[in-house]
């Protein structure tokens, strides 16, 4: 496997032209963007974006400074506000959750952002928006960098900052923004012929996969590569067991534990310690919770391919929707990256694969609700295929351009556009 569209930190000379736009314009752009679209709501009241449900507000009574915040919604509301609880009180937080397991897994965003308050409960609203407003425009300038690199051009990482999945989760107070931020600068920073930047690199994912643990494909997909040899250089012709090295399965290992120990401890922590009688493992989709159920016709169900989808059958115009912008760009990704496999047997390709395999193919029941879960679901695979473009250019030849067209099916006026027509057709057909 190679991995030079992470590895090497050089631009074409011939594609100059391209880089017309800075990073740091970019980065302004997606700033300036979720600034406008966020001052009115945080002037007016910031638990608008928190969106507590009267429903688990009301749920405890443990806690004076949950009890002091503002309901917006008069019923369940939405995730934002576990990781509020959490942040405002992280000792009776729990309390006011039915998944308290899996928010108190997710520390990263609320720590951050209690951190960065001080503990002030009346700050913490505020903040909350201003970590994921950072977080967005820092992916986009780590993505914007990366197109730099490599001689595309920066501003292709608006599409990454704008992508409506992304913006959802920066105004519902998730954690998304501040994960993939994390994992964007963690695949930019990757490289295999550096121990500072694997360093560095893996300890951004440790930091990522404390925030949201759906960035784990990212860090063990790299640590695969680590494994079998990436980055030993261009066009080499090795055999599968020359590449089995015992240098490489220390990067490997030392990469992954890096990455991966944090994690792996802190829900050790949680289960021995913080949170002995729950459970980590729960799956949760806006604000209503599920525990996974282990049983047998349940796991069969979930290995049917698109099982999620086709149980919203009979489609509403929103499944359409969800359709449109979510499963046909991943699924014209994915032969695109199967097309690249055919070619050269690399890295890139299996980011967006595997993204696509687990946040699509076989995403679980509860999150195929509507966008805002689909969307959310789907930043991993925007981030993949974007990390994909150098080698889509590369090696596609005048094809490459038809490719990145098609990034116009993530984009942000594309899904207003049919949010639009499908919100008037909807109500009157199901497909």
């Amino acid at each position: 496997m190679d991995v030079h569209a992470l590895a090497v930190p050089r631009v074409l000379h011939s594609e100059r032209g391209a880089r017309i736009t800075s990073p740091w314009v970019v980065a302004a752009i997606v700033a300036l963007f979720y600034a406008l679209l966020m001052a009115p709501g945080l002037a007016q009241n910031p638990y608008e974006f928190v969106n507590i449900g009267r429903q688990y507000h009301t749920k405890a009574t443990s806690s004076a400074a949950i009890k002091h915040a503002r309901p917006i919604n008069n019923k369940i509301g939405y995730d934002g506000q576990f990781y509020y609880f959490l942040a405002v009180d992280p000792k009776h937080g729990r309390d006011y959750m039915d998944a308290p397991g899996v928010i108190y897994s997710r520390i990263g965003y609320p720590m951050t952002v209690r951190a960065l308050s001080a503990g002030n409960a009346s700050v913490i609203p505020y903040m909350m928006v201003l970590v994921n407003i950072l977080a967005a425009v820092g992916g986009t300038l780590a993505v914007a960098f990366f197109m730099r690199r490599h001689g595309l051009p920066p501003a292709l990482a608006l599409l990454y900052g704008f992508f409506p999945g992304l913006v959802i989760s920066v105004l519902r107070d998730l954690t998304e923004p501040l994960a993939f931020g994390l994992a964007a600068a963690g695949l930019v920073v990757f490289n295999p012929r550096s121990k500072w930047r694997l360093l560095v690199s893996a300890s951004l994912f440790g930091a990522a996969l404390l925030t949201r643990e759906t960035v784990a494909l990212f860090p063990a997909i790299l640590a695969l590569g680590l494994l079998v040899g990436a980055g030993t250089g261009a066009g080499t012709a090795l055999r599968w067991r020359e590449r089995f090295r015992v240098a490489n399965l220390l990067r490997a290992a030392a990469f992954a534990e890096i990455a991966f120990a944090p994690l792996f401890l802190w829900r050790h922590l949680l289960a021995t310690v913080v949170l002995p009688h729950v459970t980590t493992q729960e799956a949760f989709v806006g604000g209503e919770h599920q525990v996974v159920n282990g049983a047998a016709g349940a796991a069969l169900a979930a290995l049917v391919p698109f099982h999620a989808i086709a149980a919203q059958w009979p489609w509403t115009g929103e499944d359409v929707l969800d359709l449109l912008t979510v499963v046909l760009p991943a699924l014209v990704w994915s032969a695109i990256a199967i097309a690249l496999l055919r070619r050269k047997l690399t890295l890139e390709p299996w980011l967006v694969l595997a993204n696509v395999a687990v946040f699509l193919v076989f995403l679980p029941t509860p999150i195929a609700v509507d966008y805002g879960s689909m969307g959310r679901a789907s930043i991993g695979v925007v981030l993949a295929a974007l990390i994909m473009l150098p080698q889509v250019t590369a090696s596609l030849g005048e094809r490459a351009r038809t490719a990145r067209s098609t990034l116009a099916l993530w984009s942000l006026p594309y899904y207003l556009v049919l949010a639009i027509l499908l919100n008037v057709i909807g109500p009157k057909f199901v497909w």
